[in-house]
C-alpha cells in the first residue's frame, strides 16, 4: 500500500498548520534604512539585528558564516541570494542548485541534534519544528529562523528578503524577490480580460491517496489569478488547510478542463497514467490532452523558482484558451 510522498506530507502538514506564517521584524533597536515600504519586501536592516520568526526572536550580531538549512526552499533562497558559501549543511531533500551543495546532510523530519550542534552553526533555517528541535538548538545557543509555508507571493518575497537581511545579502535578495513579482505580474497580464475560463485540478499525489490543492493555497492563488476555477474548492476546509483528500469519483464528476500534475517525479504520473485510471479517460482534460506535468520540487516549494511555476501554469491556461 503506497502512502503520499514525504514531500507531499510535509507540504500539506506545514501549510495546514501555518498558512499565515511569515517572518516579521522586531522594532528596530539599531539603525535601519528602509529600501521600500511595499508589503512585499522586508525593510533593509543592519547588524546587529533582531528578527521575529514563528520560532521566536533571534539576535544576530553579524552575518552568520556557518548556516544549516533544513528546508529545501530555504536552501534555494540562500543560494539565489548569494549566501551559498555560508551554507555548511542541508537537509536530504535539498537538491537545487544541482551543483555546489554541501555533502553534510540531515533528515529534516528527524535531524540528529547532537551532530547538528557539533557543526557549530551560527544560524539554522527550518520550515517547521520537528521533535522540538528549535528548543534544543536554542538551549545550545544556536539561532533558529523558522520560515513556514507562506499563504501567498507576498509571504515568499518577504521570506527571501528577511533571509537577505539575516545573511548580509539584502541587496541581492531584493533583486531576486522583486524579479519574481515582476515576472508573475507579466504572466497575469498575458491572460485576456475576456477569456475562456476553465476549471482545474491540481494534483499533489495520485490514487489511492489523492491530495489536491484548492484556491486558498499558495499554488491555488496563482491559478486563481489566471482566471481559473478550482474543482477542489468544495472539499476545502479549515481541517485540511486547503489540501483535501479526494476520491476518484469526486474528480471524475468535477470534470476539470485542465489537470496539473505535481507528482510526475515522485510518483511517475503523466497523461498516459492518468488516462489509464478507471473512469478518468472521460474527463475533459484527459480526452482533450490538457494534462500538464510539472516538476514536483518547483510545484511544492515557495522559493525563487515560483516564477518558473507561474510560467508553466500560464502557458497551459493560454493553450487551453486558444484551443
Amino acid at each position: 500500500m503506497r502512502t503520499p510522498s514525504r514531500t507531499t506530507r510535509a507540504l500539506v502538514a506545514s501549510a495546514a498548520l501555518a498558512l499565515t506564517a511569515t517572518v516579521a521584524a522586531a522594532p528596530p533597536a539599531h539603525g535601519v534604512t528602509s529600501r521600500t515600504t511595499s508589503p512585499y519586501y522586508a525593510p533593509k536592516r543592519s547588524f546587529p539585528m533582531s528578527v521575529i520568526t514563528p520560532a521566536g526572536t533571534i539576535h544576530l550580531k553579524s552575518a552568520p558564516k556557518r548556516i544549516v538549512s533544513l528546508s529545501p526552499t530555504a536552501t534555494e533562497i540562500l543560494y539565489a541570494i548569494g549566501a551559498g558559501s555560508q551554507v555548511i549543511a542541508v537537509d536530504d531533500d535539498s537538491n537545487y542548485p544541482t551543483k555546489g551543495l554541501p555533502t553534510t546532510r540531515f533528515n529534516a523530519l528527524n535531524p540528529n541534534v547532537e551532530q547538528l550542534v557539533a557543526l557549530h552553526p551560527t544560524l539554522v533555517v527550518v520550515s517547521y519544528n520537528p521533535n522540538n528541535l528549535e528548543a534544543d538548538l536554542k538551549a545550545a545557543g544556536i539561532p533558529v529562523m523558522e520560515q513556514d509555508a507562506p499563504k501567498d507571493l507576498k509571504g515568499t518575497t518577504r521570506q527571501i528578503t528577511w533571509l537577505g537581511n539575516a545573511t548580509g545579502h539584502y541587496h541581492r535578495s531584493y533583486l531576486v524577490a522583486s524579479g519574481d513579482v515582476r515576472e508573475i505580474r507579466k504572466d497575469v497580464a498575458l491572460i485576456p480580460r475576456h477569456h475562456r475560463a476553465g476549471s482545474a485540478y491540481f494534483e499533489l499525489s495520485p490514487p489511492p491517496y489523492i491530495y489536491a490543492a484548492a484556491s486558498n493555497t499558495y499554488v491555488g492563488q496563482l491559478l486563481k489569478s489566471l482566471g481559473v476555477s478550482n474543482v477542489a474548492d468544495p472539499a476545502s476546509n479549515a481541517s485540511n488547510g486547503g489540501y483535501p483528500s479526494l476520491s476518484d469519483e469526486f474528480v471524475i464528476a468535477a470534470n476539470p478542463k485542465l489537470i496539473f500534475l505535481a507528482d510526475t517525479v515522485c510518483c511517475k504520473q503523466s497523461q498516459a497514467t492518468v488516462a489509464a485510471r478507471p473512469g478518468w479517460s472521460t474527463i475533459s482534460a484527459v480526452s482533450h490532452h490538457f494534462v500538464i506535468g510539472l516538476n514536483d520540487d518547483i510545484a511544492s516549494r515557495w522559493g525563487p523558482r515560483v516564477s518558473v511555476l507561474m510560467d508553466d501554469l500560464t502557458r497551459a491556461v493560454l493553450r487551453y484558451d486558444r484551443a
